[in-house]
């Protein structure tokens, strides 16, 4: 069994290890966190899974642009990480489930991804439409969520980094919730 809280300020620690440990020492140097990079994570979208007081996964959501004709704010999911001798009992669909519902509670419309399309399909991402291209990453593992039906129709452009989002502590944290449970998964 185990619970999905909110993350809270202590834990950020565990989690840069937990993810250094999922993705290698050198994941920093990856494209994907050129998005990250100066830009906090949404204070909403910032969850973990823990058994007792270990943490065993983790993920957060990043504010993207798409931009193209005009700019359309989307998330960037990830990185999910899941403890090695925790896989396959669920922590990881646990987690991406309860953030998109959150996602979607709180109004976002489109959340992107570079991963492997075939665990994240259950979850409603499909390859990205032609028209969105996300530079130095590979077009086969960027996917695509539409969190309000159509809100992909029509979309194109590039991601990019957000500058300027809410990263001000609103939302769950900034209300005084970190480490709220939020699920208790058995």
């Amino acid at each position: 069994m185990f619970d999905i809280t909110t993350e809270r300020p202590h834990d950020a620690a565990p989690i840069e290890s937990l993810l250094d440990r999922a993705f290698g020492s050198d994941r920093l140097a990856k494209v994907s966190y050129r998005y990250r990079d100066g830009v906090a994570p949404d204070p909403w979208l910032r969850l973990v899974a823990r058994r007792g007081a270990e943490i065993v996964g983790s993920i957060r959501y990043w504010p993207v642009m798409i931009a193209g004709a005009g700019e359309t704010p989307a998330l960037l999911l990830g990185p999910l990480a899941v403890e090695a001798k925790n896989r396959g009992l669920g922590i990881g669909r646990g987690l991406v489930r309860q953030s998109l519902d959150m996602a979607a509670w709180a109004r976002h419309r489109v959340v992107v991804l570079v991963g492997e399309p075939a665990y994240y399909a259950p979850f409603g991402f499909r390859p990205a439409p032609a028209g969105i291209v996300m530079p130095g990453e590979d077009p086969a593992r960027l996917q695509a969520h539409a969190l309000v039906p159509g809100a992909l129709d029509g979309l194109h452009g590039v991601v990019r980094p957000w500058r300027g989002h809410r990263g001000d502590g609103t939302g769950l944290a900034g209300a005084g919730l970190d480490g709220v449970s939020l699920d208790r998964v058995a």
